[in-house]
């Protein structure tokens, strides 16, 4: 009997050191910067381009994503809003379902990225796995991982 008493408390404080996220956890406004490398397929032929996209989403208690950005590396420069969904597991993983539509109109794109949140730093780590049909994320510059910081509340 001794030995689960003592037990008892050693399996709290184990469970009381695990890290548990929440949508309350990301609420807030980030700063958005990506940089690295995509790939478009046009026809039989893929071209591969670099690629920066910076910007600010904000994500509200219920997982709702809203904000804007701007993306080079296709041509001029073009400007988005941005709307979406965020998916979060307790473990601190997640996925951004994203919808950009162009601010000078044009066809919508969705988009879906992975990723880490670091509760300690208020950053999320991101990786672009789907753009749409045709582009695709290629290896993104190993210096810029981020999708932004989350300002203190």
């Amino acid at each position: 009997m001794k030995r689960l008493i003592l037990l008892i408390p050693l399996l709290s404080a184990a469970a009381a050191a695990q890290v548990t996220c929440t949508l309350a956890s990301l609420k807030g406004t980030y700063a958005v910067s990506y940089m690295g490398w995509l790939s478009v397929v046009e026809g039989s032929t893929t071209t591969t381009y670099p690629g920066t996209i910076l910007g600010v989403i904000s994500i509200g208690w219920d997982g709702k994503l809203s904000g804007g950005d701007a993306v080079a590396g296709f041509g001029p420069v073009v400007d988005y809003d941005i709307a979406g969904t965020v998916e979060l597991k307790s473990d601190c993983t997640g996925t951004l379902h994203i919808k950009s539509q162009p601010r000078t109109g044009g066809q919508s794109e969705t988009e879906v990225h992975r990723f880490v949140y670091n509760e300690s730093k208020k950053t999320m780590y991101v990786a672009m796995v789907d753009l749409g049909p045709g582009v695709y994320p290629a290896i993104p510059d190993p210096s810029v991982r981020e999708i932004g910081v989350k300002p203190e509340d």
